[in-house]
This record gives C-alpha cells, structure tokens and sequence, in this order.
C-alpha cells in the first residue's frame, strides 16, 4: 500500500467512530468531518480572482463576512457505517466556538461581544469546486452565540436531513453553514471556528446520529 493510501485510510479511521447501542435498541455513532473548507462568497471576479478568493481548508473554518467577500464553511461527513434500511431518529451537528473570529482580510482575533446566527443548509452542488460559488438549499436549522467573546458550542438539528443521506432519496453533498441573512455582509467579521484538522480533535465538528437499524 502506498504512503498516501496510508495516510487517507487513517483519516477516515478517525473520523468514524464505532457505534455504541443502547437499552431501546438504538445506536448512536458519532463521526468526524471526512472533508470541510471555508469557500469565498460574493467575491468580485478579476485577474487576480484566484488569489484573492482563495478556498481555506486549514485549521479554522472561518464565517462572515470580511473587507472583500463572504466566508461560509462546508462540511461533509460519510454515513457508510450506517447499516441500509436504518431509521434515523435524530442527528445534531455539534461545532465548538473558541472565542476567536474572523478579522480584517481574514486575520484571526479575539471575539468582540455580539451576537452571531450561523444557519445550517444542505449543499445542493455535487462538486464543491466546479463552479466559483456552490448552490445549496433552504435553510435547515440555526444556532446563535448570544456573545462571542466566550466560548460556545453550536449545535444544529439535522435529523431530516441525515435521514435522506441514510435512504438515498438525497444525495449527500453536505451542509453549508453561513451567517443568518440578518447578520451577513461585508466586514461584519464573525466566527473561525476548528475544522476538522485543529490541534485539539475534542474541538473539531462532530455529527451525532441516533438510528435504528432494520435488524433492530
């Protein structure tokens, strides 16, 4: 096996977890991201389109808004372990917020004391990168930070939709989260949030999903 075939084995080793099972006969797996990235939004095109509206898959999924563009994060997360036929009683996506945001041209800064609204929709784009800009769908569900100066967890119901991915009648091209329409626009800053690479994994966005199996 190649070192690279190493390296993507280990990866979604770690991002799946073994299912543990409960007294009702439910199980609860909990995964890790397998692929998340901050995209570029409402960036103005040019000669230089592609150094200033970068995509950033680092340590930090940035979201809001900065001098030039809109940041929104997408996350995908695989379902395979999910035995076919299983009923998907709840899934919640559960992201940590460390105080720190997005500043001026993407700097990374201490929160200032104001609410956010992060919105969840489902990724409606089969290809994250064919197009500048990736389509997704209605909004899903949202969490806020009363204060962003402290540290927080956000946490979004994505039940409905984590049971399409499961029975197949939605293709799972992932979820995108964004400032709510009321909080996005240019240099309103907000959130940069760990991504599924952060130093610390207790940090990194966790998707939670409760089923029932069809042997069960």
């Amino acid at each position: 096996m190649s070192s690279r075939a190493v390296v993507v084995s280990l990866v979604v080793a770690l991002a799946v977890c073994v299912p543990s099972a409960s007294g009702d006969g439910t199980r609860v797996v909990r995964l890790g991201a397998v692929q998340d990235v901050s995209l570029p939004f409402w960036c103005e095109w040019g000669y230089d389109w592609d150094e200033r509206c970068y995509r950033d898959d680092g340590a930090r999924l940035p979201i809001g808004g900065d001098d030039d563009k809109l940041w929104r994060a997408a996350l995908r997360f695989s379902t395979s372990t999910i035995p076919p036929g299983s009923a998907v009683a709840r899934a919640v996506l559960t992201i940590h917020h460390d105080a720190w945001c997005l500043g001026p041209r993407k700097t990374v800064r201490m929160c200032e004391p104001r609410a956010y609204e992060i919105a969840a929709h489902p990724i409606t784009s089969s290809d994250w990168f064919r197009e500048r800009e990736l389509d997704f769908g209605p909004l899903l569900a949202s969490s806020e930070l009363d204060t962003a100066d402290r540290p927080g967890v956000l946490s979004f119901d994505l039940t409905d939709l984590i049971a399409e991915w499961v029975d197949g009648s939605r293709r799972n091209s992932g979820v995108l989260l964004k400032l709510s329409d009321d909080h996005e626009d240019f240099g309103v800053s907000g959130p940069s949030l760990p991504s599924s690479t952060f130093a610390q994994p207790a940090m990194r966005p966790q998707l939670e999903i409760t089923y029932l199996s069809a042997s069960g």
